[in-house]
Order: C-alpha cells, then structure tokens, then sequence
C-alpha cells in the first residue's frame, strides 16, 4: 500500500511557507498505523490570533474531523483546546453530530503542570495528537509565525505532551509553519529556510510529524489513510467542509492570515480548501484497496 499520492495532496502550499524541501517519507503511513491500533485518543487544538483574541480557521476544523473518524472506528477521543477556542470546537463537533460523543476539555491557564498530569490520570490516551497548536519556542516563548509574541495568551500545552511523552504515550503532531507543537523533529530546517525561524521554531519533537500545506489538510490526509486501512469511507464530504468552514466564521472564528471571519483558511479560498477533500476522494477512489461503503 502507498500513501505517497495522499502525501503529495497534503503538501500543497509548503513552499509558500518555505516548508516545501521537507519531506518526512512514510510518516504518514506510521501515524496511521499508530491510531489504528489506539484506544482513546486526546487530540489538542486551537491558535489564537493575537490581533482579534479568537482562534483562527485552521486547527478546530482538522481536529474534529479527525475525531469523527476516529469515534468510526470505536475509539475513545477527548478534544483539549483553550478558551479561544472552545466554541469553535463545539460548533464543528455540532455540525457533524458528535459532541455527545466526546469529551471536550479547556486547558486552565493557572496550573498547568498539575492540570496535564490530572488530564492524562483522568482520561489516559494511549495517544496524543496536536493539530495546528503554538509551541514553545527554545526561550519558552510563544510566537505567531510574524514573530509576535504571544506567550500570555497561550496556555502552555507543551506540558501536556513533555508528561505524555514521559509516560510512554505517542505523541503525534500536525503543523505547516514550524511553530506549533511537535515541530522541533525538523528544528533544523525551521531554522535555515523559514522566516524567523531561530526565534519561533517549536521546541518540542513528537513521535510523529505531519507537515502539511495548511493542518487542517494534514488531518484529512490522516482520515484519508486511516480510510485505506480499514477499508471504510471516514473522510467527510465536501459539503460537510463548506458546512464546518462556514460554521467557524459565524461563532467568530478568523483566517489566521487576513484576520476576517470568512469561511477560508491561512489565506487559501474556500475554494482551494474544498478541492482538498475532492482531490482526497479522488485519491481514495483510485486505491484498490478502498471500497466505497
């Protein structure tokens, strides 16, 4: 089986990131591989945009829809975001008629450290996943990929998955600038090509790493592989993300690029967002593996 088309729709837009030399062979496969054999699943979200004081478009919509294929496959899932983005997450759990079906929790702003260690006795996830989340920088800062600091408004999620990580739970990570959680596995390159990079790489490096044109699209790739394995259509439709696009502008949230609350995402059309999940599907259709169920 070969992921390698899947990869390639999810890595549209890198270079226009300077992100497009990197190219993490297999770890698609892997983390699929991964969550295929998981059991409850805590899944971490949300990037808050400074100038507005509410989440951006990218992040809630991945992680939710991760989470929904993820309940398809009877596992447990938890959604952790923080309170700028909670509602965003709660509308996109609506929309695809999930949110009694998974805990969603709010990451305190005082007592951190106790709050993550009380978060993994509670739920006790075989794995983490963080999808478009601000990571510590090296001087424990937090940073917008401008080179703003954001670090008072951003509770301190590394935490969470530095305790997970010591306690033998798989850290897996979605980003698409070098800022957010887990992009410390390709610190390196961060560093080199990317604008500001020695200032707001992530220092922080997951098990596993999805980089990808904008997150949302690397979560899709995910449900499109997990699809592939178990031989079951998971990945939403279009209309679902027109719905869910559309759903996070209206409860406030903004496109992390023009700061508007449009249904669009990093500065990409709706559009250009939707022909991801067409091009996915297309994908998927032409794997022999995968039946339409």
């Amino acid at each position: 089986m070969s992921l390698e088309k899947i990869e390639g729709i999810m890595r549209r837009n890198l270079d226009n990131r300077n992100m497009g030399g990197v190219y993490l062979k297999g770890e698609l496969e892997c983390i699929c591989n991964e969550l295929m054999k998981s059991k409850v699943i805590m899944i971490v979200t949300g990037f808050v945009i400074k100038d507005v004081l509410v989440g951006e478009t990218d992040g809630p919509l991945g992680a939710v829809a991760l989470a929904n294929a993820l309940l398809k496959l009877e596992k447990k899932v938890i959604i952790v975001t923080d309170k700028y983005s909670v509602d965003i997450v709660k509308k996109c759990c609506l929309e695809v008629e999930i949110r009694n079906r998974i805990d969603i929790e709010i990451i305190k702003e005082t007592d951190i450290e106790a709050n993550s260690l009380a978060l993994l006795k509670q739920y006790q996830p075989s794995h983490i996943v963080a999808v478009e989340r601000p990571g510590r920088a090296k001087d424990r800062c937090c940073y917008s990929m401008n080179g703003d600091d954001i670090t008072h408004l951003v509770p301190n999620t590394d935490i969470l998955f530095k305790y997970a990580k010591a306690m033998k739970i798989v850290t897996i990570a979605i980003g698409d600038g070098g800022n957010e959680i887990g992009m410390g596995k390709i610190s390196n390159y961060i560093r080199e090509h990317v604008a500001y990079g020695n200032l707001i790489c992530s220092e922080f490096s997951s098990d596993y790493l999805i980089v990808a044109g904008v997150s949302n699209w690397g979560a899709h790739a995910i449900i499109a592989g997990l699809s592939i394995m178990c031989n079951k259509r998971l990945l939403h439709d279009i209309d679902t993300e027109k719905r869910l696009l559309y759903s996070m502008a209206e409860c406030g949230a903004v496109d992390g690029v023009t700061k508007l609350k449009t249904p669009t995402v990093d500065g990409l059309s709706l559009e250009e967002n939707i022909s991801i999940i067409h091009e996915l599907h297309f994908a998927l259709e032409c794997t022999n593996q995968f039946t339409k169920k």
